[in-house]
């Protein structure tokens, strides 16, 4: 019988903080490199959900595997190139590639729970997302019980892939561990969830008087230009989540260029 996999537990609650901080400053010791490679996922996955539609989620695990190994590579004092957001194709895909089932059968039943909680279908939804004629306490509902949902789901797909990838971890293995260490450090986590919404609004609110200044042709310009440093600081996160949580004695202060 295998052994379970370690973890550190309980993190400090500050460092929930500390994981955004040192992902903007992994970030930003080579911008230009993480800007493309950030760039080019988005575009895959763009490019993947108008032929494959919701399906599509089954290549993101295997793609934010490149951003681990970008990460990895720059720690050891090499630079992330693209050819990182590749690496999941050649590690273990047998896991992996469930990860993203589990993830969309997972958003599928926690939407599907919701509508039926708030009474709503799933055109009435649409509806609101055009005429916004929906009534506020039953989208409300929706979004709360949605969320209630997919907050165990987030446990269990956290780590996941870097336990696949970093420790051989089986699908099975990988989605319990990810769930323990996430319960025994649920604290640090959400200051983690906090800190980079912070981020995130703080980065609306620099670009947001842009948007009325520049013409209409640049608005999408200027909105990629927030929405790509804001999913790389995040994708490079998860590398930090999972150092600080399984690899706790290797530090990623260690990262060359980020300190």
């Amino acid at each position: 019988m295998s052994q379970p996999i370690a973890f550190y537990a309980p993190v400090p609650a500050r460092e929930g903080a500390e994981w955004v901080q040192l992902s903007w400053r992994i970030f930003r010791a080579h911008w230009p490199r993480y800007i493309g490679l950030t760039s080019l996922y988005l575009l895959l996955m763009q490019m993947c959900a108008a032929i494959v539609g919701p399906l599509c989620m089954l290549l993101n695990p295997i793609l934010s595997v490149g951003f681990l190994a970008a990460a990895w590579h720059h720690e050891r004092g090499e630079l992330p190139e693209v050819k990182h957001l590749f690496a999941g194709f050649k590690s273990n895909l047998r896991a992996l590639l469930p990860l993203g089932g589990v993830h969309l059968i997972g958003l599928l039943v926690a939407l599907t729970v919701g509508l039926l909680a708030s009474g709503l279908t799933l055109d009435q939804l649409k509806g609101f997302e055009e005429q916004g004629n929906v009534p506020q306490e039953a989208l409300m509902r929706v979004m709360l019980v949605t969320l209630a949902i997919t907050l165990p789901l987030t446990a269990a797909l956290w780590f996941s892939p870097a336990l696949i990838v970093f420790s051989d971890a089986s699908f099975g293995q990988a989605i319990g561990a990810s769930v323990r260490a996430s319960l025994a450090n649920w604290l640090s986590m959400s200051v983690y969830g906090i800190a980079m919404f912070g981020l995130t609004v703080l980065a609306v609110v620099l670009v947001s008087p842009l948007l009325y200044l520049l013409p209409a042709k640049a608005v999408l310009t200027t909105v990629m230009l927030l929405v790509v440093p804001l999913t790389a600081i995040r994708m490079i996160s998860d590398y930090v989540c999972y150092r600080r949580v399984f690899h706790r004695e290797e530090r990623v202060e260690m990262v060359a260029g980020a300190a």
